[in-house]
Order: C-alpha cells, then structure tokens, then sequence
C-alpha cells in the first residue's frame, strides 16, 4: 500500500491513431501545483505520449484502457487501481472528455476517489452550449445572437432572419470536435467564420457528422484582449473557496484558437456573472467561465462555461490563488479559507506557441513587433511548459518541439525540389 492522500490526475487521448507526442497543458499545471505541496499525484492516461507525463512531480504513471472503446473498463480499472492506495485518494480530470466521463461515473467511482467534478444532471448543462445559454438567460447573465439549427430546413430559416455578419459555427460539444473524425473540419479551430449567407451554407453542408450538433452565433467585434475568464473551484455546497480573472492576449489560430498568451486582472463584472451562473446550477468542482466583452452593448456575454481546468490554470497559482490544490483539499474534508484575492499583471504563455501566435497576427495587424513581443513576455510569469524546477521535462518538450519544427521544414523543401 502506498502512502496516504494522493491526487490522481486523469487525461485521455481524442485519436486512437496518434503517434506523435503532446503535452497536455491541463494536466501538467495540476501534477505542478498539487506536487510541489509535497502531494503525491498519479497521472492516469492510455499511453505514454504525454510529455507531461515526464515531469518530475508525476510520482507514477498509470496506463488505462481507451475509454473511447469501453467506458466500463475504465471505471473497473480507476476501482482496481485505488485499491493500491491506502488513505485518501482525490481523482481531478484535466481534459473535457474526462470530465463528462468523472461526471457520469462519479456515483460509482465515490467509494474509492473524491472525484473533483460536478453532478451527472450539472454536467449535462455544462457540457452543452445550448444548455449552458439556457442556464445563462435564467441568471441574468447576456449571451451573444446564437441559433441552433438541425437540418438544412432550419438552416434556411435562420438564414432568412439573421443580418448581423460575420457569424461562426461552433460544436454544441467543444471536445468532440477534437476528435480524429471532425479534424477535417475543424482544421485546430474552435470555429468556422462565415462572412455571408452563401458561406454559411457552405460551411454548414461541409459539417456531414454531427451536423445537429452545431450553433451559429454572431462574432463580437474587438480582438483578443476583451475575452475574460473566471478560474474558479467550488465546493459541493457551490461556494466559490478559491477564484481569479484572467484577460486573454493571444490566441492561435488568432481569433478563434487556443490561449497562448494571458495576463491576470480584476474584473467585478465576470466575477459576479460567473458566481451568479454557477451557483444556479448548482455547479462544484474547477471550472473556467469565458466571457467577451462586447462594446456595441456594454455587456459581458458568456462564451462557454469549462467544466474543468482550463489550459491557462497554471496562471492561478502564479497570482496567489492554487486552484488545484485547494481543491485536493476540500474534497479531503479539509477545506482552507477562502482565497479570493490575487495579484494582477502575472503573465501566463505558452512561449513556442506564442512566438507564431504574434507572427501570425503581426501578418493581419502590423503588431506586435518583434519587440513588442518580447516586452509581452517580460515582467512577473510563468510558462506553461518551461519551469526551473521540472526541467527534464522541459528540456524534452522543447527538444521534441525543435525537431518537429526542423523535420517539418525539410519535408517541405524536399517537396518542392521534386516539382
């Protein structure tokens, strides 16, 4: 038996094919910030693709069954697996797949983890942006103009009614579009832009799965930085124990991609919006509330609710707030004070995807200038990948980042000299 109170972090892979490593962002912010409390953390993940699995506050590894292929299989292995671990066991999901499979699972999987996520009926909401804007008008919180077709019928409809272009084209379901079968579609965005009626069709045609799982909703003007996001945990009773704002700075693809690069702030109006929505639901567990600034109204609209870690929570602890860890504790029955007060302008990035992050904006607006980008990542921060004291992984990371980069060029010039 090992040692008591132990953290299982759990991640998981969208395709079943993949060979090439990645490195998930969520899961190694919260092997760091629970680790470095002297927590023993056990990651959980189908095979050893991972370069966070490498870092050196990853106590074990364990490889699970693909849930993808067998989602009992994997409640059977998580029961077999705690029998291994005497004390208190805390089981955290750093991916959205993870999180709807704790969250439907979590009744079975209670008598041996605290399992870090909300109820199977919350989940259900979360998970679904159409619930999730429902939830949101019920709390007062705004929403951006969202339409929900299911045909090609409906479709023209809406096409009939809506005048205020551009509009993007989004998965009721983030993560499914992660997956190998919508990577086609998706192309790594978080959604399609259509500038006209013609395009929406077009775009809207292309989607030949799930194509009753999308929404269409107007794009607020401004750029990156008027998007804000709530960190937060809340406990079972959804009382916020631990929260911070952060204000998006980059993204990649630019305008709909993933953060590269973010700062913390203060914002009264996202944090009360956030409690407001999150509490009516009923909502516990970490989670990253997204809201956009829209100026034409003054308002803070809601762009979706996380019920997980977000790939930017390792900015949390950074500004004085460790989300992961007082969570660890709260669900062992050992709640802190609530830590609700941070430090502002502590910079988050992920700084290989941020340098062709500002290259790609700088190619669309002028700026940043090389030295501008440098000034964004001076200062007080802390990057997602690199830290001083889990350097192996680092090195690794960047190494195998390295040489993608330099086999990819080469591929390319060979190509061209064949022509």
């Amino acid at each position: 038996m090992k040692s008591p109170a132990t953290a299982f972090v759990i991640t998981h892979e969208s395709d079943p094919n993949r060979t090439e490593k990645g490195c998930s962002l969520i899961a190694l912010a919260v092997t760091r910030s629970i680790g470095r409390m002297g927590v023993p953390v056990v990651r959980v993940h189908p095979n050893l693709l991972d370069y966070s699995l490498s870092s050196r506050f990853c106590s074990e590894i364990s490889i699970c069954p693909d849930m993808y292929k067998s989602e009992s299989a994997l409640v059977d292995f998580l029961l077999e697996l705690a029998q291994g671990y005497e004390g208190r066991r805390v089981l955290l999901p750093a991916s959205d797949d993870c999180a709807q499979f704790l969250g439907k699972y979590r009744s079975a999987l209670e008598p041996a983890y605290a399992v870090c996520v909300t109820g199977p009926s919350v989940i259900d909401i979360v998970m679904n942006k159409q619930r999730q804007y429902a939830a949101a008008e019920d709390a007062g919180v705004p929403i951006p103009e969202t339409y929900f077709p299911k045909s090609l019928d409906q479709l023209e409809e809406i096409i009939a009614q809506a005048t205020n272009y551009p509009y993007i084209i989004k998965p009721l379901v983030a993560h499914e579009w992660r997956l190998a079968s919508m990577k086609q579609v998706s192309k790594g965005r978080k959604a399609i832009r259509v500038a006209s009626a013609d395009e929406l069709r077009e775009a809207y045609r292309s989607i030949e799965e799930g194509r009753d799982n999308v929404m269409i909703q107007e794009v607020i003007g401004g750029r990156d930085e008027q998007l804000f996001t709530f960190l937060a945990y809340f406990s079972r009773d959804s009382i916020p124990l631990a929260y911070c704002v952060r204000s998006k700075v980059r993204q990649r693809p630019i305008d709909f991609g993933y953060c590269t690069n973010t700062v913390s702030c203060h914002n009264q109006v996202v944090v009360d919006q956030s409690i407001r929505l999150l509490q009516g639901i009923g909502y516990s567990g970490i989670c990253g509330v997204e809201f956009k600034y829209d100026s034409s109204t003054g308002s803070h609209k809601l762009i979706e609710i996380n019920a997980r870690p977000v790939n930017t929570i390792g900015i949390a602890p950074a500004c004085g707030v460790n989300i992961p860890y007082i969570a660890f504790m709260d669900l062992l029955g050992e709640p802190p004070a609530p830590v609700t007060n941070w430090k502002d302008g502590i910079k988050w990035f992920q700084i290989w995807a941020d340098f062709f992050a500002a290259r790609e904006l700088r190619s669309v607006s002028g700026h940043p200038t090389l030295s501008e980008w440098f000034r964004s990542v001076r200062g007080e921060s802390v990057d997602a990948v690199y830290s001083g004291d889990d350097l192996l992984l680092s090195f690794r990371y960047f190494f195998g980042k390295l040489a993608g980069t330099l086999a990819a060029k080469l591929a390319r010039a060979f190509r061209t000299s064949d022509r």
